[in-house]
């Protein structure tokens, strides 16, 4: 009865509520109070400093989401598989392409939308009556700037792209546009980026942190020449190595059928040479006195700004955003923290001893001991069994007052015998079992380790472009003129920042050195899932099956300890790398390009699908 009684008395209220609006003669016209027309925005100089503002949120948390796109290569797992593992066993598809249609910073429409934005502030930006011309200029190159960026984004994940640089409005005849080929994508981006220089020139003094600057539109104009030049690009050299791409159609949505590659390298050099020249940027901590020195510092160079940032994506405790939970999504589970994106064996193998010789576990010295005499930059970067890390959380201290890695399985003694222990921060953990590392490790890179992931978010900044990435760029150009000799020079200035020996090689033993320190260094920032497909080596790479360690410790005998830690004095250590079979990773050619989605073809019928789908 009760109920009956409630149902009535809503319905009367909802009912003189419309009966009440009905009798305004003016309801259709009620202005949200969240809201304002367009008419308003571009009115107010305010306004439109906000329109702005609001097409930076395009850009999303950087590359500190959930799910990483480090995932999708050979550089981490994604633990609890959603949306991922189509992407790493390559059945993606048009009506299935779970990741990337989840993923703002890669979805067509999402980036459509936000390029849309940008076209409606250059079609209205010159009515606008601000009192000061510079803040004018500023925010037409900030827009250059992003638009430049976002189309990127689209060009990078699917090739030639519809170019649109204007605001469609109703009544429109036509609404659909074909795919612009690769080359007049890049020019568009390029002429973007020029743009967003020349309005930004000087501006940097009055611009706000975490605005485009003159200087992030030159590093991404390095970023898309340096991808111009490159064997993907190049039908002719894509076409001798895939006859997915040797037999579509349309490959001048893909690269450049025509032209002098020679020339793409010589604009890839020299636009990199434009930022490199300018003074304003360095490698970070360039000379340290020790291995040590070197690992502090470059594990504290993600930490913060500093002489390498050019264009970052930074986070605040007040506004909680993904961003801000990189500790808590990747975290050890042993901390409460969810595992998300954990290293692949293949990765960790990848980093080469002190001694600049390969990792090798047919080398019986190295496989006692995995983690010993490694590039300083392994432990900057990857979090392993054993290594030191920050104080557990109060619950959990007295299983490990030493604050320990735990990704294996040991013995303790018991009082009279010797008994199997699981680590904290396994699959099996007594602390938490659902969401421990599958391969054995974490990444320790972008952690800030004073900070509780459990409880607070972070404030360390994402680099969407640094300084390292700009000289990286121009290595790879002197490599494709055959300039060895200044590559190695360049190189050589990283490799010492990490202290690590000199490189000697040339030809394409120099080109394979130089792709391993680029993964090395740009590891976890979005430039793996690119440069793999870039260069067209996924088979080694992304195409081989994921492989995680397995690690026991047995007592020695006497030995009597009965709270686990690291202690290769009473204990012995066995350490096997294993293949894992919670994804079946695959590589098929269509993966060089993501596949446009069925929706999008069903709108614009003039787009062409990519090859393989």
């Amino acid at each position: 009865m009760q109920n009956k009684i409630k149902r009535i008395y809503i319905g009367v209220a909802m009912l003189a509520a419309v009966l009440t609006a009905a009798c305004k003669k003016d309801f259709l016209n009620t202005v949200p109070r969240d809201e304002a027309a367009e008419d308003q925005v571009f009115s107010d100089p305010g306004l439109t400093e906000a329109f702005v503002n609001d097409i930076y949120n395009g850009l999303s948390s950087g590359g500190f989401l959930e799910t990483m796109l480090s995932s999708a290569t050979d550089e981490t797992m994604f633990t609890h598989g959603y949306g991922m593992k189509n992407m790493v066993e390559a059945t993606i598809n048009p009506t299935d392409a779970e990741y990337v249609t989840n993923r703002s910073t890669m979805r067509w429409n999402e980036l459509y939308t936000r390029i849309r934005a940008c076209n409606k502030l250059f079609s209205k930006i010159g009515g606008v009556p601000f009192d000061d011309s510079n803040v004018r200029d500023r925010l037409k190159g900030e827009t250059f700037f992003l638009r430049a960026f976002f189309y990127h984004q689209l060009v990078r994940g699917y090739g030639g792209v519809p170019l649109v640089d204007k605001v469609y409005a109703l009544g429109e005849s036509d609404y659909t546009i074909a795919r612009g080929t690769f080359e007049e994508c890049v020019n568009f981006i390029v002429k973007d980026c020029d743009s967003a220089a020349y309005y930004l020139k000087g501006k940097t003094g009055i611009t706000v942190k975490g605005r485009a600057t003159e200087f992030a539109a030159l590093a991404l104009k390095s970023r898309i020449l340096i991808y111009a030049a490159s064997d993907l690009h190049d039908i002719p050299t894509a076409k001798l190595k895939s006859q997915v791409i040797d037999t579509f159609s349309h490959a001048e949505l893909l690269g450049y059928t025509s032209g002098n590659r020679i020339e793409r390298w010589q604009k890839a050099k020299a636009a990199a040479w434009a930022v490199m020249q300018t003074g304003g940027f360095s490698l970070q901590s360039p000379n340290p006195a020790s291995a040590k020195e070197a690992t502090t510092n470059i594990q504290g160079m993600f930490l913060v700004d500093n002489s390498e940032s050019i264009f970052s994506r930074y986070f605040i405790n007040d506004k909680d955003e993904p961003g801000g939970n990189i500790g808590l999504y990747n975290g050890l589970n042993g901390y409460h923290n969810w595992a998300g994106n954990t290293p692949t064996q293949q990765f960790v193998d990848d980093y080469e001893m002190i001694d600049g010789t390969p990792f090798n576990w047919s080398n019986p010295v190295h496989k006692a001991n995995p983690y010993q005499n490694r590039d300083p930059r392994f432990y900057a970067t990857i979090l392993y069994d054993g290594a030191g890390w920050r104080k557990r959380p109060a619950d959990v201290q007295l299983k490990d007052p030493a604050n320990q890695v735990q990704t294996g399985r040991y013995e303790v003694f018991d009082g009279t015998k010797n008994v199997p222990v699981v680590g904290l921060d396994t699959r099996s953990s007594p602390i938490e079992n659902w969401n421990g590392s599958f391969t054995g490790y974490y990444f320790k890179k972008f952690i800030d380790t004073t900070v509780d992931a459990q409880f607070y978010n972070q404030q360390v900044p994402y680099p969407f472009l640094r300084y390292t990435e700009v000289v990286l760029n121009y290595i790879e150009a002197c490599i494709g003129l055959g300039e060895d000799a200044e590559a190695r020079t360049y190189l050589n200035m990283i490799r010492k920042r990490a202290f690590m020996p000199a490189i000697t090689a040339a030809g394409t033993e120099l080109r394979d050195r130089y792709r391993h320190e680029r993964e090395i260094e740009m590891a976890l920032e979005e430039q793996r899932f690119y440069d793999v497909r870039r260069w067209m080596i996924p088979q080694n790479t992304v195409g081989r099956p994921l492989r995680g360690i397995n690690i026991t410790a047995t007592l020695k005998p006497g030995s009597k300890v009965t709270v686990y830690r690291y202690d290769p004095v009473n204990y012995n250590y066995t350490y096997a790398p294993m293949t894992l079979e919670a994804e079946k990773r695959l590589w098929l050619d269509k993966m060089y390009f993501m596949p446009l989605q069925r929706d999008e073809i069903n709108r614009n019928n003039k787009l062409v699908q990519n090859p393989g789908y």
